[in-house]
């Protein structure tokens, strides 16, 4: 009998994690897993691919773990290959990346001979679902097709959206970067003198450290419209952590913000620290999420989120202090700013900003790199494969427009409201229903859910019997 087909489109931390949960699974009629990545290597993606040892982790090497139970495994496996990770410690990301492909193989060596994992390299171009007969047909860009009896979008961050008021010609050209992470960034801009850097989050923070460890490395400029910048970790042992109390069903915004400033006003009254009281309400960000009204939702994503991000999501404190070297010789300055406008003039890009109360002004640089972060929202994710299933009702957006709306289980809703029997997402696509979706410690555990879901599914479909099997 032909095995059940999961395939996984995507093969960063999200994709490879649950193809290493599903391989640890029983199958009773085995199970084919088709991890599908764009890149050379599975378990890196965008995050995990980089060389460099100035990009580091943004949560201590004790949290970042693979396997749910056990946030210490990424540690260990570090000391056991000689790279001397202790607590505290900030790894690169290239190690983590190490890490993730060292696991998705050490699940393939153990799994049964009948859990089989196949690599695929290439770009999933369309998807067609039968919803019916349980099945998906994937044709990658290469024109190479896959049947699958489920599928699971593990896309990852999605690509910055360019920005509003960028003159055509400008996107085109080699003077706009569109990909912060693209190959031979560094090179390009070698010979700038001024660089101009859209963003002030942790993407800026990779492209200064990138652009800034040479000693004629352009000057960079970068700017937001809040222009807040990540807020650093705090060095040394972390302090005792507090608990965050949900005292009521409903949660109402101004309510919870107010009760936030008076628990970081009680740490500072007791010499704590702030990340505390941060770090005390990740467990239940999603609780707080649910509970607050679609109107409250979109306040705090208009008004409160980068606020939230830039003290939630932080620096290595290594990585602060080489930011803080860069702006102490003048060589990254980094301020509050609104793009109106960008259009290329000969071998330069004009670029009009407003300041505010400084007014408007217009600057001539030599490069302008997007590092706006993430796009969640569909609209602006130029991804083919999401534009046709979009198009033929399959998905729907997420709340908000924030990535793929999806049920309770992690199926995707279609645009009539029904969750699918075929599709399901993973990771940073699930941002509308579940706002902490980002980190490695919550996409642990998202995977090791859906792989025994998903393998669930499939032995049951397997106990009805052949002919219902083919059915799902």
């Amino acid at each position: 009998m032909t095995p059940p087909t999961v395939a996984i489109v995507g093969g960063g931390a999200s994709g490879t994690l649950l193809a290493a949960q599903l391989l640890r699974r029983h199958h009773p009629r085995g199970v084919r897993v088709v991890l599908i990545e764009r890149r050379p290597e599975v378990g890196r993606g965008v995050a995990y691919s980089t060389p460099h040892e100035y990009h580091r982790l943004n949560v201590p090497a004790e949290q970042m773990g693979a396997l749910p139970r056990d946030p210490r495994h990424f540690m260990r496996w570090a000391s056991r290959n000689g790279h001397g990770v202790v607590v505290g410690d900030f790894a690169p990301r290239g190690l983590f990346g190490e890490y993730l492909e060292s696991l998705l193989a050490e699940a393939e060596r153990a799994a049964a001979s009948s859990a089989l994992l196949e690599r695929l390299r290439g770009d999933v171009a369309s998807a067609a679902v039968d919803e019916l007969r349980r099945r998906a047909r994937l044709e990658l860009a290469s024109g190479e097709v896959v049947e699958a009896d489920r599928v699971v979008l593990a896309l990852g961050n999605l690509a910055p959206a360019d920005p509003p008021g960028a003159d055509p010609q400008l996107l085109a050209s080699g003077r706009y970067e569109a990909d912060p992470w693209a190959a031979g960034l560094g090179e390009r801009a070698a010979g700038d003198d001024l660089v101009l850097l859209l963003g002030t989050g942790l993407t800026m923070v990779d492209v200064a450290l990138t652009l800034g460890k040479e000693t004629f490395a352009p000057r960079l400029l970068a700017v937001s419209r809040k222009g807040l910048v990540p807020q650093s970790h705090r060095r040394g042992a972390a302090l005792p952590p507090r608990r965050f109390h949900i005292r009521r069903e409903r949660v109402r915004l101004d309510e919870l913000v107010d009760e936030v400033a008076r628990e970081l006003s009680d740490v500072r009254s007791t010499g704590g620290d702030w990340r505390q009281v941060i770090d005390s309400m990740r467990p239940v960000t999603n609780q707080i999420w649910h509970r607050l009204s679609d109107t409250d939702r979109r306040r705090f994503v208009d008004r409160l989120s980068r606020r939230w991000d830039v003290h939630r999501h932080r620096m290595a404190p290594e990585v602060a202090t080489m930011l803080e070297r860069l702006r102490r010789t003048h060589r990254l300055a980094m301020g509050r700013a609104s793009v109106e406008g960008m259009r290329v003039a000969g071998d330069r890009v004009i670029v009009t900003l407003d300041r505010g109360e400084r007014g408007v002004e217009e600057l001539s640089v030599a490069r302008v790199i997007n590092c706006t972060g993430p796009a969640l929202d569909l609209r602006a994710a130029r991804e083919p494969l999401l534009e046709g299933l979009l198009a033929t009702g399959a998905i729907r957006p997420g709340p908000l427009r924030l990535g793929l709306d999806h049920d309770s289980r992690a199926a995707l809703v279609d645009a009539s409201g029904a969750a699918s029997r075929v599709l399901f997402g993973i990771g940073p696509m699930r941002k509308g229903r579940l706002w902490e979706t980002t980190a490695i410690p919550e996409i642990r555990t998202q995977a090791f859910d859906l792989a025994d879901q998903i393998s669930a599914d499939l032995a049951r479909a397997a106990a009805r019997g052949p002919e219902l099997a083919l059915a799902g």
